[in-house]
């Protein structure tokens, strides 16, 4: 059998990209027919198969096509004796290979950026004013003081989640569950958060997990401290369930931490929030309002806070920028405009939805 020449791919990716901008022209079109349609009968399918592996398929399946690519280049060179003929070989395995990964990533969950933005969908205002974020900030650092003391009985000492990952990955199914029977915004089935098999490289790389777009396994980094791993599990079946945006999934995945019963969840839910509302306000901020702020917090508070951020320092590497740069240009190709940077609209959903259902009261 004779293999397809690279014309003929780029043809079939020419008239996927017009099919591609039919659909995505109308958020409707892609929520009604994609998200709720062919998307939500692709992941119940492939849920059941994935979820017989307690290992990542999608991990395995990444070993496989990495193990093909060594051996279609090796092939290559041996079939091809001239220079030119090679580098023509190399140039068409590469577009190639690039039309197959950009078709199968939309088709079977890149099409979930277009979909109706969560905001919109849930009536809430957009943009925030300094002030509104100063209150919301206070309000949640009462609330997060108030469970760290109800928690240690100390106001010296971090709160330690449980050790074991495999039974907090578990419980993020159950926040999920919670959410979806409360809130009624998505359809929540047998989704679940796996351990990834490529977790130091993720770690170097600077992601705490990622769905795999083709087998829609949620991977999570098995490195990251305990107290980030239930809202890091809970953003990544967020992505799984159909929430591509990145600030809408930190959304999903906050609230569905904030939804478990175990109150040490409850807390870390608390630690991710406040540790956006601080570093946004830390730029608007004089130095010793800032300060003032600070002080507010219980000293056990301020070591979970920086929990997260001196793991992230101990393997930060020239290679974590150069990923972090390639990841936040490929969220603006794919409807993120700001790039890496859409993480932070997340405090944006969170200020208005607080104010219609209130997740932060100025009590425990």
């Amino acid at each position: 059998m004779r293999p397809i020449k690279t014309r003929y791919y780029l043809i079939g990716f020419a008239v996927f990209l017009i099919l591609k901008n039919i659909l995505t022209s109308n958020a409707e079109w892609v929520e009604r027919f994609y998200t709720h349609g062919f998307y939500a009968v692709y992941l119940r399918l492939i849920t059941a198969c994935t979820n017989l592996f307690p290992f990542s398929l999608g991990d395995v399946l990444y070993f496989l096509v990495g193990l093909f690519l060594l051996w279609k280049i090796r092939h290559l060179w041996k079939k091809n004796r001239e220079t030119k003929k090679r580098i023509r070989a190399y140039v068409g395995l590469l577009l190639k290979g690039c039309v197959v990964f950009y078709v199968a990533f939309n088709l079977f969950w890149g099409f979930n950026n277009y979909r109706i933005p969560l905001a919109t969908q849930l009536d809430l205002q957009q943009g925030y004013t300094k002030q509104e974020l100063l209150e919301l900030t206070q309000i949640m650092i009462q609330q997060t003081n108030a469970l760290q003391l109800a928690i240690t009985q100390d106001s010296l000492q971090a709160v330690v989640l449980p050790s074991n990952k495999d039974q907090i990955r578990q419980d993020a199914q159950l926040g999920m569950h919670t959410l979806s029977e409360s809130t009624q915004w998505f359809t929540y089935g047998s989704q679940k958060a796996k351990g990834s098999l490529y977790s130091l490289p993720l770690t170097y790389m600077g992601f705490s997990g990622y769905v795999n777009p083709f087998t829609l396994e949620a991977q999570v980094n098995t490195k990251i401290p305990t107290s980030t791993l239930i809202v890091t599990s809970s953003h990544e079946i967020a992505h799984q369930v159909g929430y591509a945006k990145e600030s809408e999934a930190n959304f999903i995945g906050f609230l569905a931490a904030k939804k478990q019963e175990d109150i040490r969840y409850q807390y870390s839910a608390n630690i991710f929030a406040l540790r956006y509302c601080l570093k946004a306000l830390e730029s608007e901020e004089t130095e010793s309002d800032f300060k003032v702020l600070l002080e507010e917090i219980h000293p056990g508070v301020h070591t979970n806070l920086i929990e997260n951020t001196l793991f992230w320092h101990s393997y930060k590497t020239v290679t974590n920028s150069i990923f972090k740069f390639i990841y936040s240009n490929f969220l603006k190709i794919n409807n993120q405009k700001e790039g890496i940077r859409s993480y932070n609209k997340f405090i944006d959903l969170l200020i208005h939805y607080n104010k219609k259902e209130p997740v932060f009261t100025g009590s425990f």
